[in-house]
């Protein structure tokens, strides 16, 4: 109960701080150039360490597997012990295509510029393709 009174108020400081002039939605220069200089690296340095560690995670399992079915120990025991490595190898092989294919859409729209509405067409055509070459990776690795 006590959380929840805290939240409150901290919420409603914060509300009142913004109640002396209305915000305004526009997305003017300080806000692109705010974007362009912190967020987007932020999030690309936050994608870029989710893969390798990943990766990382999907190389050590295997080793640790290996280690394990070398001192002798049953291959159940083994199997329940550790995630499969087709989980590990799936989420990056997900990654890869995304951020290939986002990329690639991000290519298409610095070469017809100006930037308007068919740039998000590109980039939302760019990621559906991605997403449909890891869903058409999953169905063959089914077979």
């Amino acid at each position: 109960m006590k959380r929840i009174w805290l939240l409150l108020f901290f919420c409603l400081t914060a509300w009142e701080t913004q109640a002396q002039e209305a915000p305004t939605l526009a997305l003017d220069n300080n806000g692109l150039e705010l974007a362009r200089r912190v967020l987007l690296p932020g999030l690309a340095l936050f994608l870029l360490g989710y893969f390798v560690l990943a990766a990382i995670r999907l190389v050590l399992n295997y080793l640790l597997k290996r280690q394990i079915m070398a001192s002798a120990a049953s291959e159940s025991i083994v199997e329940r012990l550790l995630p499969g490595p087709r989980d590990e190898q799936d989420k990056v092989v997900k990654w890869v295509a995304l951020l290939l294919s986002t990329g690639a859409g991000l290519l298409l729209c610095n070469k017809y510029l100006p930037l308007g509405i068919h740039s998000v067409i590109i980039l939302i055509f760019s990621t559906a393709m991605g997403f449909s070459a890891y869903y058409f990776y999953l169905r063959r690795q089914a077979k």
